[in-house]
């Protein structure tokens, strides 16, 4: 008996627990990879890409036994083999240059450039559309672009004499793993409408894992990893990556994409928080500035950054053929009741491929 839409708002409100949840458990990648992959503290050293290798690897092992059998997974061309491939790719290259760089930037600093990568696959979904912001979303944009990037890489450098010190270069290293989460995003929309979405994510995880575990073989790396560091790498593995990103599903599915961005968009508050109770970092009021400007404008270009995602291809859970709710020009047409009653309906029964990247 299928649900009503009565009983989707009874239920609805579970979707604002289970967004807020996911990103609190994502934020804690910020916190808990910083210790371990920093140089100088009285643990011992994780080499990045030894630390991706275990990420992935268990992240894998935990959708392992969440995937349903999917006949379509064994009908994989070979587009979609390369698609796989290059997904993994992107991944890999974002994680370990995030890892790099938190290595000399700060926990605080990640999680204010955690938005980065939504803000890329913005710019890359103009470009490869053609379209362009409104004059109205311009102002909100650059806040954005102001509070996220502009103002902590200013005071970074200004802390640092204006020198490119290992500081600055970390923060760019993170923002540009920012740029790859994008592309990784990008390369998603292509497989998430033809497979289940764990059972992809669990293949681009042990994919990962492969071609980490590749480079470090073939470079010889050593997996120094202390005892005392693995309940820290299970937490940020299995909480931070695989049960965010299944609360962030089952979140989305009750409150649509435009509350979604605008909570999930929350790890960065998490993430300074957690940064400062756990790590003990300053939090000054230069990143309380730089974080409301970047949650003011992502609430204020909101339905652009939601059409962004709803422009990534739905995975169908049945053979119901729907007109999915997107958020464009024609659709502020229609009136608030029938446009939130289309949303909800089309929520029930279709599913957005998630940000599958871990960080």
């Amino acid at each position: 008996m299928g649900m009503s839409v009565l009983d989707i708002v009874r239920k609805s409100h579970y979707g604002y627990y289970f967004i807020i949840i996911a990103a609190a458990l994502a934020a804690l990648v910020h916190v808990l990879s910083k210790p371990m992959v920093e140089a100088g503290t009285s643990q011992v050293e994780i080499n990045p890409i030894v630390m991706a290798f275990l990420v992935y690897f268990i992240c894998g092992i935990f959708f392992t036994p969440l995937v349903k059998k999917s006949p379509g997974i064994s009908k994989m061309g070979k587009r979609d083999i390369m698609f796989m491939v290059m997904i993994g790719i992107a991944e890999c290259a974002a994680l370990i240059t995030y890892f790099y760089g938190i290595s000399t930037s700060t926990a605080v600093n990640a999680s204010i450039f955690s938005n980065s990568e939504i803000i890329f696959a913005l710019v890359i979904a103009m470009l490869v559309f053609k379209e362009r912001l409104h004059i109205k979303e311009c102002i909100p944009f650059s806040m954005i672009i102001i509070g996220m990037m502009i103002i902590p890489l200013g005071n970074d450098l200004y802390q640092n004499d204006f020198n490119f010190g290992n500081m600055v270069a970390g923060d760019l290293l993170i923002i540009f793993s920012g740029l790859l989460y994008a592309i990784d995003i990008t390369l998603c929309k292509y497989l998430s409408d033809r497979f289940d979405v764990k059972k992809t994510v669990q293949i681009v995880s042990f994919i990962c894992a492969a071609i980490t575990i590749s480079i470090i073989v073939l470079f010889q790396i050593p997996m120094d990893i202390e005892l005392a560091q693995i309940p820290n790498i299970l937490v940020m593995s299995i909480a931070g990556t695989g049960m965010s990103t299944l609360f962030f599903l089952m979140g989305l599915k009750l409150i649509g994409a435009v509350r979604t961005v605008l909570l999930y968009s929350t790890t960065s508050i998490f993430g300074i928080v957690f940064s400062g109770i756990i790590l003990s970092e300053i939090i000054t009021y230069t990143d309380v500035i730089s974080v409301v400007l970047v949650l003011s404008g992502i609430f204020l270009l909101r339905n652009r950054l939601a059409e962004t995602e709803n422009s990534i291809p739905k995975q169908r859970t049945d053979n119901t053929n729907a007109n999915h709710m997107s958020f464009t020009k024609k659709s502020k047409k229609v009136s608030n009741v029938s446009k939130w009653i289309h949303n909800k309906v089309a929520e029930k029964i279709s599913q957005v491929f998630p940000n599958s990247g871990i960080g």
